[in-house]
């Protein structure tokens, strides 16, 4: 069994990962501590509170772990926001762009993605291998004119692993970014924007992108996969 770290892993597609990886030795992470302890115990994991967005959040999640073998890091982590620039005034827009809650999808999808691999890079390459999945977005893969700040958050990371993939693969570490489209799951809820359900409908599932994160994650270690798109057929 190999020690994988799971960021997000209180909903969605981080509890997908964390149960189709249930057999492995997992160590699941989220701001959530009431989603995140539910899902713990039903898988009989580990787990840890902690706001990726946050330095002294990410440094107090490494003392803890700091004995433990890491062979794979999931970065699950995110939030939505959305708007055009000249709807940001709308009521439906206004809340959701909120400079401080800009700042804070900015700090949870840049910034937590970029500190957790920085902050496992040290253990992975000590130890000589190690394997991290990014789970980015197509707003990371082309530019969605509603979506602005979430395209820009989406595309920093994939930007970000690309400079690194190099680096990391002389160290045996494989990185990849897996870019599902349009998923049925409460992110866009928790953002106040709810989608219609006729076009939630044509979403994937958190399962479907969980199942392709094990497809990367079992794959052999000489083998590696930059980034992978994955799209519902009806919705490209």
């Amino acid at each position: 069994m190999r020690n994988v770290i799971i960021t997000g892993a209180a909903s969605g597609v981080g509890k997908a990962v964390a149960e189709v990886l249930k057999n492995e030795n997992l160590i699941l992470v989220d701001i959530d501590e009431k989603n995140l302890l539910k899902v713990a115990q039903k898988l009989n994991k580990d787990y840890y509170i902690c706001d990726v967005s946050k330095v002294e959040a990410i440094e107090k999640l490494l003392s803890q772990i700091k004995d433990k073998k890491i062979d794979c890091l999931i970065n699950c982590a995110g939030m939505w926001i959305s708007g055009d620039m000249s709807k940001t005034e709308e009521p439906l827009y206004k809340e959701m762009n909120e400079l401080n809650r800009v700042k804070k999808v900015i700090d949870t999808n840049v910034f937590g993605t970029i500190a957790m691999i920085k902050s496992i890079f040290p253990i992975m390459k000590k130890q000589g291998y190690g394997q991290i999945i990014n789970i980015n977005s197509q707003s990371g893969v082309m530019c969605e004119p509603p979506f602005p700040i979430y395209n820009a958050s989406k595309t920093g990371t994939n930007a970000f692993r690309k400079a690194i993939q190099n680096d990391l693969a002389q160290n045996n570490i494989k990185i990849t970014d897996v870019c599902p489209g349009l998923i049925q799951t409460d992110f866009y809820k928790r953002a106040n924007n709810e989608l219609p359900k006729e076009i939630m409908s044509t979403g994937l599932t958190p399962e479907d992108v969980a199942n392709t994160v094990k497809f990367v994650f079992d794959l052999p270690h000489e083998i590696t996969i930059p980034s992978i798109e994955v799209k519902h057929i009806k919705n490209y």
